[in-house]
């Protein structure tokens, strides 16, 4: 959590978001940037060094034939941030794409590519092929958002059922603390010591 809320932090300046932005086009150099955003080298660098401390971007020294070397900075890896708020919780969580698994959509895709089909004909099924992603990535967000709902209220009602029991009871708040410890997720236990410090 405490690395979701520094990159929210890191994404919260407009600066730094379209510094991103031109880098997934192509990796830049400073005074390119600059020039490009309209904003001071010396403001750059220091965006440039949030977004690296931030492990978001990287820098690359690159010789020329006339001049100094150049440090090309580009996107250093891929992540997804959700922020998700709702009645019962507040957070956020975070996906880092990996390799794509040898799915049934991936050998596809791939036999795809390698057809030796008239451009116009390639062009039209692989239109077509995206637009069927797209709709499985809609249903499984569907289905992963009303998971998540579910999940949330599990997780507040869990933790409303221990603040109860807190107050009552210090000795079987810690009994089940100590039960759970290898059972809740990590971000509830948290939670949960929270709630014993501000009611105990």
């Amino acid at each position: 959590m405490e690395e979701h809320g520094r990159l929210l932090d890191v994404f919260g300046n407009e600066t730094r978001r379209r510094i991103l932005l031109l880098l997934t086009k192509r990796p830049y150099f400073v005074s390119e940037l600059s020039k490009e955003l309209g904003v001071g080298q010396k403001a750059i660098l220091e965006h440039l060094r949030i977004l690296e401390s931030a492990g978001l971007i990287e820098g690359r020294i690159e010789k020329i034939p006339r001049g100094r070397p150049r440090k090309y900075y580009q996107i250093k890896r891929g992540i997804r941030l959700e922020v998700f708020l709702t009645p019962y919780s507040f957070g956020t969580e975070m996906y880092e794409p990996k390799a794509p698994r040898r799915t049934k959509e991936y050998e596809e895709i791939k036999q795809l590519i390698k057809s030796q089909e008239p451009v116009e004909e390639k062009i039209r099924e692989l239109s077509d092929f995206l637009s069927e992603i797209e709709r499985k990535i809609e249903e499984h967000m569907r289905m992963k958002s009303e998971l998540e709902e579910v999940r949330m209220l599990t997780e507040a009602y869990i933790k409303n059922l221990m603040r109860r029991i807190a107050r009552e009871s210090e000795e079987q708040f810690d009994e089940l603390l100590k039960e759970f410890e290898g059972i809740l997720p990590r971000e509830i236990l948290e939670d949960l010591k929270r709630i014993k410090r501000e009611l105990i």
